[in-house]
């Protein structure tokens, strides 16, 4: 009892505020073990691109002059048809033939906003377009001609668009990288037996290794939409390998991925002011592609059967091409 009388009652002590209780230390364990992989992921990543970004081929590609800035970064993704790193055997083994000279048989300008998804549009290796110092001239004269900086003159004087970043893979390189993922997943829409570029498939998806996948990119002759079906086959293999470089079979094995990333360096070139960045930047957006969060499309043509100069060409249903430039503008 107290001096009043009253009966003694232990003292109370003040309730702490609900939101200073300790956090369990399980939630904290998780917290930073989910931490630790997602930086252990960000490094192994970064590794994997700068295996890629310190090893690739670099080139001056950008000419002296180029178009005003436009929105976005496009990048200028270039196939070449150069046989000259080939050994004989290779070019049995892929059925490319030799022909002397260098062009390009793909040419694909890839847009990336500052927000929202990509766009990769072809452009016909056809096309009836001037070529400064040349006249006009089919646009896959441009590279034989002047090179990269010249075909880069060209795209940007055509499209309205400033070419950023230049990306240029070879035939040897369109079958290595593909090896290299163990196989892309491609889906002809007809049976093809093309002696011309030694491609033998039938319609359907199905799962194609370097030879067939090159073969697949390169036929023509056997196409009845010609080079406006071969430029849809090469956005085909884009989106193919695109989607294999980004699928946990390739990222979760680093031998895997290693392995990819050398393949593409020893494959590719790029132009000098090409960084990691950049490279990240265009893996994403192809990986993108890849999944369909983007547009693929192709220019709008007129015909590809305009006779000029004694040769068929593609002509561009120009209003629409400038519609379509202008939009990624």
């Amino acid at each position: 009892m107290n001096e009043g009388g009253g009966v003694a009652t232990a003292p109370i002590a003040p309730s702490e505020p609900a939101g200073d209780e300790p956090k369990p230390k399980g939630k904290k364990r998780v917290r930073r073990i989910l931490l630790w992989v997602l930086a252990g992921f960000l490094a192994y990543s970064l590794a994997i691109t700068a295996v890629f970004a310190f090893s690739v081929t670099k080139v001056e590609a950008m000419p002296t002059q180029q178009v005003a800035g436009t929105s976005g970064t496009n990048y200028l993704l270039v196939g070449t048809d150069n046989r000259d790193n080939l050994t004989k055997k290779q070019r049995k083994q892929l059925g490319t033939g030799y022909i002397e000279g260098q062009r390009t048989d793909t040419i694909m300008v890839l847009h990336v906003p500052l927000v929202g998804e990509p766009t990769l549009v072809s452009i016909p290796r056809d096309s009836w377009v001037p070529i400064e110092g040349h006249g006009s001239d089919k646009i896959n004269a441009a590279y034989a001609f002047g090179g990269p900086a010249l075909l880069v003159n060209t795209v940007e004087r055509t499209t309205g668009l400033r070419i950023d970043n230049y990306v240029e893979i070879g035939m040897d390189g369109v079958a290595e990288v593909v090896d290299a993922l163990g196989g892309i997943t491609l889906c002809p829409k007809a049976n093809y037996n093309d002696q011309r570029s030694g491609l033998k498939i039938k319609k359907g998806c199905q799962e194609v290794n370097g030879k067939t996948a090159l073969a697949y990119v390169r036929m023509r002759y056997s196409d009845p939409t010609g080079d406006i079906g071969r430029a849809e086959r090469q956005r085909e293999y884009i989106a193919a390998v695109g989607k294999k470089a980004m699928s946990p079979t390739t990222w979760l094995n680093p031998f895997k991925a290693f392995s990819v990333s050398n393949a593409a360096a020893d494959s590719l070139t790029v132009d000098e002011s090409t960084g990691i960045f950049d490279d990240t930047r265009l893996a994403v957006a192809l990986g993108m592609i890849s999944l369909e969060r983007g547009e693929s499309t192709s220019v709008p043509i007129e015909t590809d059967a305009y006779w000029v100069g004694g040769q068929q060409a593609v002509k561009w249903d120009t209003p629409k091409a400038l519609k379509l430039f202008e939009s990624l503008a």
